[in-house]
Order: structure tokens, then C-alpha cells, then sequence
């Protein structure tokens, strides 16, 4: 569908009711068939991944478990970066390596920034330990 808002040949090809219901293509708006696209995909993930699987263990997926539990705090640092990223892309330099620089120093600070929010969690639920007072004898 999104090659056929580009190219009038693949547009042809689409009847025009179908085709409708998908224009327009933009990525700002939700539209009801890229909630769809997400939730099929979704379904199928949780359908046919058993939940025992090994390669849940596997350490490449960790970063990604740890943002996903501090989803709020890497979402609003992920909007920042997002506008950081694209001043550098038009001020600096838009080519491909830097679209892959600019895309890798997001991912390692988003999921710093996931560690970081779990740690402190985590230290700030910690028991303090409290010291008896002990009586002087006199």
C-alpha cells in the first residue's frame, strides 16, 4: 500500500475502494490498519512463542526486557532523543553511517538509562539497616 501511494502503475493494480481505506499513508496519524498490522503481529508472537523458550535467557535480549519494565522512563527519554537525533541528521550529516550512529547511541542510552531507573528502584526499596541503641551502662 505504501508503494502504491509512490507508483501510479501499483495503484492501478488496487481497486479503488481498497485503496481508499488506506489513504492517506502517513505515519503521524494511527491509522485503524497499522493497529491492526500491530496486533495480528503481536497475537502471532504470543500464539507461536512458548513462554519456556531458551532464547528468552539469552543475554542480547536482556537490555530489551530491561526497558521494557521501564517502559514510561524510556518512552519520555526515547521522545527526547528522537528530536536530538533528528537535529543531528539534518544539521550534521543524514548519511546512512550516521543514521546508524545516531540509532546505536539511542538504543545503548535508552537502555543506560533503563538499568539506571532499575537500580534505583531497587536501592531505593532496600530496608535500611537500623542500629540498635544500645544502653550505656553507668
Amino acid at each position: 500500500m505504501t508503494m502504491a501511494g509512490r507508483f501510479d502503475e501499483l495503484r492501478s493494480l488496487i481497486p479503488p475502494e481498497i485503496y481508499g481505506a488506506f489513504n492517506p499513508n502517513d505515519k503521524t496519524n494511527l491509522a485503524p490498519y497499522r493497529l491492526l498490522h500491530f496486533v495480528v503481529f503481536a497475537f502471532f508472537v504470543v500464539r507461536l512463542l512458548p513462554r519456556e523458550w531458551p532464547g528468552l535467557e539469552w543475554p542480547i535480549f536482556r537490555p530489551a526486557i530491561k526497558c521494557g519494565q521501564q517502559s514510561l522512563e524510556v518512552f519520555c527519554v526515547g521522545i527526547f532523543l528522537s528530536f536530538a537525533a533528528h537535529f543531528v541528521l539534518v544539521e550534521i550529516s543524514g548519511a546512512v553511517w550516521m543514521q546508524v550512529m545516531v540509532s546505536t547511541v539511542g538504543i545503548l542510552m535508552m537502555s543506560a538509562l533503563a538499568y539506571y531507573r532499575s537500580w534505583s528502584k531497587n536501592a531505593d526499596k532496600a530496608p535500611t539497616k537500623i542500629k540498635p541503641i544500645v544502653a550505656a551502662a553507668g
